[in-house]
């Protein structure tokens, strides 16, 4: 698979067009971010085959191809995506049951719904935006913050909060009855990492300082999935409730192609 930001040299007059000969892997693509903000490249569309894309000068948009590609675009540039079949060095696609195409709605949904409730409270930011340093900024951490699902790998549980925070001692519950008590969250740590991994027959938990009580609904990433490929992940992320992980996550995809 040839990366879409590798297709810029084939720039011919204002357009590139995708041919067979060198067409990218994936045939559907969601915009993830874009710096500086554009009206028309809004995080959460959708680009199907025969649609152009076209990018602004001075403009970086990145987008989540349906085969798993992470596509940062400066422009000015212009693509016509094309419908392509997967190839054998192609990303894998999403390993939880459900197609990529499935998956990418989920997340177009997702990232359309977050910047319509961000412009409705006045709060003009791309998906990729960052705020003061905090433990929400891991896609694999739960926010103490709110009763919701918690989505966690391999058992392991990470507790976070917004900011740096003060010195907090606080309690988890298990569902069953077992409990941790006097856990003590240093001054200066985002995240708290339990001690051992939560027993796969615990479904939720409760997380309690003096201030705050947060149920958390266990979310266990699938051991038949690819957790390689950013579009299986979201896509469970999202179907399984975790949707501030979700976008955490865009963001760190985001991140690492700056």
């Amino acid at each position: 698979m040839r990366p879409i930001s590798q297709i810029a040299s084939l720039t011919l007059a204002v357009a590139v067009f995708v041919t067979a000969q060198c067409a990218v892997a994936g045939s559907q693509y969601v915009v993830l971010s874009t710096e500086p903000v554009v009206e028309e490249l809004p995080p959460g569309k959708v680009f199907a085959p025969s649609d152009v894309i076209n990018v602004p000068a001075g403009t970086v948009v990145t987008l989540l191809g349906e085969d798993g590609s992470v596509n940062p675009i400066s422009g000015p540039a212009a693509f016509v995506v094309t419908e392509d079949a997967l190839t054998p060095n192609s990303s894998p696609r999403a390993g939880d049951g459900q197609a990529g195409p499935s998956n990418l709605a989920l997340i177009a949904s997702l990232l359309t719904n977050e910047r319509q409730r961000s412009e409705s409270i006045g709060s003009a930011r791309t998906t990729a935006g960052q705020s003061k340093p905090s433990g929400l900024d891991d896609p694999w951490a739960i926010s103490i913050e709110e009763s919701a699902p918690g989505c966690i790998r391999n058992g392991d549980v990470v507790l976070a909060r917004r900011g740096m925070g003060e010195r907090v001692v606080f309690s988890v519950r298990f569902g069953g009855g077992q409990s941790l008590t006097g856990l003590v969250w240093s001054a200066g740590k985002p995240t708290y990492s339990l001690p051992n991994p939560v027993p796969a027959q615990v479904k939720s938990f409760v997380v309690e300082t003096n201030k705050t009580s947060a149920l958390i609904e266990i979310k266990v990433f699938p051991q038949n999935a690819i957790p390689q490929n950013p579009v299986g992940v979201l896509g469970w992320m999202v179907s399984s409730g975790c949707k501030r992980q979700a976008l955490a996550f865009v963001r760190q995809l985001v991140t690492k192609q700056q």
